[in-house]
């Protein structure tokens, strides 16, 4: 998040597109075109094609760059091209949710949801936004934690039948995260969602019948090309 001062606040009054337009051209200069995104409430810039050699097998690193203003206590608002409205959000909230969260679950819910939005990547982003996901998945997930099999098919299962849901912001400021999932995005998740269950569940067979590299391989088919084959 890059929270602007008194210079830029002419901005504000602007539509919150050219807002982004402006931070776009920024980052473009720097980082090149083909490195730059404009997304709905920020300019995501992709490290991968000039700053990774082409055999790397590391993470790729991207960065969404959020412009904003101050707006109270911890309370930001930023651009959002959907809408065509400034919107207030509060970060510090969220993160303090998560941390609790991953907590409860003994720190196995952060990785638990870098799977679901490694799934979420790999499968042409069927729910929308990513965001989306983590807030499903602080909803959706309880304790005891089990396996990550177990919990990685559970969540599967449970984002299926909720992801038709509203989904309010976590912070209560802003609109429910799940207001770009149409109907027939919906109907599209859950058939993805329903092609990840039943994968998962060939995964765990083929590991209890010691076909440990099936088992993996077809992991890295439902998580994405950065799930480990070892």
């Amino acid at each position: 998040m890059f929270v602007l001062g008194d210079d830029e606040k002419w901005r504000r009054e602007k539509p919150p597109i050219e807002m982004l337009q402006a931070l776009e051209k920024c980052l473009k200069n720097t980082f090149g075109a083909d490195q730059t995104e404009l997304c709905r409430r920020a300019v995501t810039v992709t490290f991968e094609k000039n700053y990774y050699p082409d055999d790397h097998d590391g993470k790729v690193l991207s960065i969404d760059a959020v412009p904003a203003f101050e707006a109270g206590k911890d309370v930001y608002e930023i651009p959002d091209k959907v809408t065509g409205k400034w919107i207030k959000t509060n970060p510090k909230k969220h993160m303090e949710q998560a941390t609790e969260k991953n907590a409860e679950l003994d720190g196995r819910w952060v990785p638990l949801v870098k799977m679901a939005k490694g799934w979420n990547r790999a499968n042409g982003k069927p729910i929308k936004p990513s965001f989306l996901v983590e807030v499903m998945a602080e909803g959706l997930v309880e304790a005891p934690f089990s396996t990550y099999p177990n919990e990685v098919r559970n969540l599967f299962a449970a984002m299926d039948a909720n992801v038709g849901s509203s989904w309010p912001d976590p912070a209560g400021l802003g609109p429910p995260v799940s207001d770009q999932m149409t109907a027939e995005l919906v109907t599209a998740a859950r058939k993805a969602l329903q092609e990840a269950q039943r994968k998962a569940a060939l995964a765990m067979r083929a590991e209890e019948t010691a076909r440990q590299g099936e088992a993996l391989q077809i992991w890295r088919e439902v998580l994405g090309d950065y799930f480990p084959l070892s």
